[in-house]
């Protein structure tokens, strides 16, 4: 007895979803399963630690609302500066900073690719507004670039609300800092 066999895929779904699809329901038992977490101690979490513990002392030093960095002029006068572009900003003379704005220093601190500041950026979104999801990466999958946009407002509006102190910001970077310690060290014990 020979008989063809078939299979159809559903209407409606282009091939290419239907091939995904099947691929991951015949998966075999014996093949691994994608890490639900970087490893610990990943790229994405180490420089997150980094950027993050010196945007604490960025943030300790000297904390601003409604404008992301204060200046020192060589005259002594303060003056804010609130573009997102670096092209005319002293780093050197920043004297406080909002709590983007102290992630974005302390990542230029460490290195000059504005990347840097990413992971950093993206732990404090998860921390703040991603819902703490247990067993959830603290750092989160990278993110595309409408979406981080997106992320640095709501840190930006988060930082300027009329209530929020300086002490409220460093909490939040605390918290982020301790969930991915925590993630690293839960991953990384026997």
């Amino acid at each position: 007895m020979n008989e063809a066999v078939t299979r159809r895929r559903p209407r409606g779904r282009p091939a290419w979803l239907g091939a995904a699809i099947e691929a991951l329901s015949s998966r075999s038992p014996a093949a691994p399963a994608p890490a639900p977490h970087p490893a610990p101690g990943s790229h994405r979490h180490q420089d997150a630690l980094a950027v993050l513990t010196a945007a604490r002392a960025v943030v300790r030093r000297g904390w601003t609302q409604h404008t992301w960095y204060v200046m020192r002029t060589p005259a002594g006068r303060r003056r804010t500066m609130s573009s997102v572009l670096p092209g005319r900003l002293d780093r050197t003379r920043v004297v406080e900073a909002c709590l983007v704005g102290a992630v974005v220093h302390a990542a230029w601190q460490q290195s000059p690719r504005p990347e840097h500041a990413y992971p950093a950026v993206d732990a404090l979104w998860c921390t703040l507004l991603g819902g703490g999801t247990p067993g959830a990466d603290p750092v989160g999958p990278l993110s595309a670039p409408p979406v981080r946009v997106a992320r640095v407002r709501d840190l930006t509006t988060w930082n300027d609300r009329p209530y929020r102190t300086r002490e409220d910001v460093l909490d939040l970077l605390d918290r982020t800092v301790a969930r991915i310690a925590d993630t690293d060290r839960r991953l990384t014990a026997p």
